[in-house]
């Protein structure tokens, strides 16, 4: 070694000094700070987080050597916290929006790949008169909906112009007990989501062999992680697309 040179070890530890800093400094610097919200949406998601879509989510994430930690909030709160506050990089599942795409326009998401499905569409009493072709053909039913839950594009829109009269519900339980007392005519229901509750939920179970799911799909959603529109989630949410196990499903992007 030159006189004066730095000894070997002096360079390794500096060497890994620089290292540490650059990747303590980028978007995704430390496992323990990729953090996700969710909602209680069973079968999807399990009060406690768990569930298949975390499943996947986190072997997704695994797959990068990357950890993630995952908290429910009621749904308004697990977007507010995923758009606005930094620690939480993102929100799933979401379905598509293009309104919410900031890619496209929207103010809110960078869409992942969907990594899931959602179908959804119409439960009805059976021996209903109940059909449907085209959504003109809705206009003719009232037609029973969560209140708040994104349906379906069409479907919504014509509600919120009033060309569909809508039944509001609470929650899924209350929108199944309502067809089922034929205060509407058909509900609007993710057929997993009914599946779970007949199985799970002792009052839909009670009413369950009344009912059917219309052969006919309002829309088969994708199921999308939603993440924050910043140098964080887009990394984030790279990571997430290179990771993720192709599938061949088609899902709509209404």
């Amino acid at each position: 070694m030159k006189k004066g040179g730095c000894p070997l070890h002096v360079m390794r530890t500096e060497m890994l000094i620089i290292a540490i800093v650059l990747w303590a400094t980028s978007p995704l610097a430390a496992a323990e700070r990729l953090k996700l919200t969710t909602l209680h949406w069973p079968p999807y998601v399990e009060q406690t987080g768990e569930g298949p879509n975390t499943d996947t989510v986190r072997s997704t994430f695994a797959k990068a050597g990357m950890d993630v930690q995952v908290q429910v909030f009621p749904w308004n709160r697990a977007i507010k916290l995923a758009a606005d506050d930094p620690q939480w990089v993102g929100v799933y599942p979401e379905y598509y929006s293009a309104e919410i795409d900031a890619e496209r326009g929207g103010d809110r998401c960078l869409f992942s790949k969907s990594f899931g499905n959602s179908p959804v569409g119409f439960l009805t009493p059976k021996g209903s008169s109940f059909d449907w072709k085209t959504h003109d053909d809705l206009k003719s039913f009232v037609i029973g909906v969560v209140r708040g839950y994104v349906n379906e594009a069409k479907l919504d829109e014509m509600i919120a112009k009033g060309e569909i009269v809508a039944e509001l519900a609470e929650d899924d339980t209350q929108n199944i007990l309502k067809i089922a007392a034929r205060r509407a005519e058909a509900i609007v229901i993710d057929k997993h989501v009914f599946e779970y509750l007949k199985a799970k939920d002792p009052g839909v179970a009670f009413v369950a062999d009344s009912l059917k799911f219309h052969e006919k799909l309002l829309v088969n959603h994708g199921l999308y992680v939603c993440f924050e529109n910043s140098a964080a989630g887009r990394s984030a949410r790279d990571l997430f697309n290179q990771n993720l196990a192709d599938t061949s499903e088609a899902v709509a992007t209404d």
